[in-house]
């Protein structure tokens, strides 16, 4: 109830006396999938910000599973009137051990295909 009324109370203070209040920018959220070794592992991710068109290093912490989030401090929109920066929450999804076969499989084969045509 209180959220509201202060909210209220800002829109009431800017539309009648045109004063700006510094507001926190949106959180934004994302998924991001790995593989089983860099869960189990931990390590770096290069995660790539297609909206904002920036590249991050992301670290992975060891033994992180699906369904987890990371939190990037500071890395979501932009504030208002001066306000911070919201955060940027990473969804993990850890690929499946099948699909990881599957990929595999299919760099051997065609690893073979362009050794064979040479």
């Amino acid at each position: 109830r209180g959220r509201v009324t202060g909210k209220a109370m800002k829109w009431l203070l800017r539309k009648k006396w045109g004063l700006e209040f510094p507001e926190k920018g949106r959180d934004l959220y994302d998924i991001i999938t790995i593989s089983p070794e860099l869960a189990a592992n931990g390590g770096k991710f290069r995660y790539v910000n297609r909206s904002e068109k920036k590249e991050f290093v992301v670290s992975i912490p060891p033994g992180i599973r699906s369904g987890q989030k990371i939190r990037l401090r500071g890395l979501g929109q932009e504030g208002r009137d001066g306000g911070p920066r919201g955060d940027l929450y990473l969804k993990v999804r850890v690929r499946g051990r099948l699909f990881q076969k599957l990929m595999n499989f299919i760099r051997h084969k065609f690893s073979l295909l362009f050794t064979s045509s040479l």
